[in-house]
């Protein structure tokens, strides 16, 4: 013979109460675990979406800068660059060794304007930003070039706009610089 535990009617309807359900801190274990079990699907998604998201921003900006037609190049063929892209491209000038001919932008001049004494290691005609601002990239440092590509470093980058360089006194002109700091150099 089984014994049953008789239900206690309700003081307020007279009506039989159900059986508690078991509770963990006051919330009903079922409805515990369905919310773990959202919170877990929820992490799992949210990981996998920065994961695409980290993976895509480094594949776009490495192909952007590295393609010779690609999306890193205005209409004109020089390189858009940005702060995000100016260390790539810096590493790509250094591995690849070509040297643009000054044309009529004085790089040397410029540089003593901006009161840098270092000499330049290489340099490049580029479009600086979204706006795509005509200016050039000056690499220069206290090495030379061999030596930076034998065994990697720190160099200094400058983006100045063409106008550096024909003021004709040695004065630092701050006008002319849109970006200047330091990239590290992996050795080739």
């Amino acid at each position: 013979m089984t014994s049953r535990t008789p239900r206690r009617p309700s003081p307020f309807t007279g009506k039989e109460r159900e059986p508690r359900l078991v509770t963990a801190l006051g919330i009903p274990i079922p409805l515990l675990l369905v919310a773990l079990l959202v919170a877990g699907l929820l992490g799992a998604q949210l990981a996998g979406a920065l994961e695409r998201a980290t993976t895509s921003t480094s594949d776009s900006a490495s192909t952007s800068v590295d393609s010779l037609s690609g999306g890193g190049k205005n209409s004109a063929g020089v390189p858009v660059i940005t702060e995000t892209t100016l260390g790539t491209e810096v590493q790509r000038l250094i591995d690849t060794g070509t040297i643009q001919p000054l044309t009529s932008f004085d790089a040397a001049q410029c540089l003593r304007e901006q009161g840098i004494p270092d000499s330049i290691l290489i340099m490049e005609e580029v479009a600086w930003g979204g706006e795509e601002s005509p200016s050039w990239l000056l690499v220069h440092g206290p090495m030379d070039r061999e030596t930076l590509r034998a065994n990697g470093g720190t160099v200094s980058a400058t983006v100045v706009l063409p106008s550096c360089g024909t003021s004709g006194d040695d004065v630092p002109s701050q006008e002319n610089r849109l970006w200047s700091g330091d990239v590290m150099i992996g050795p080739l």
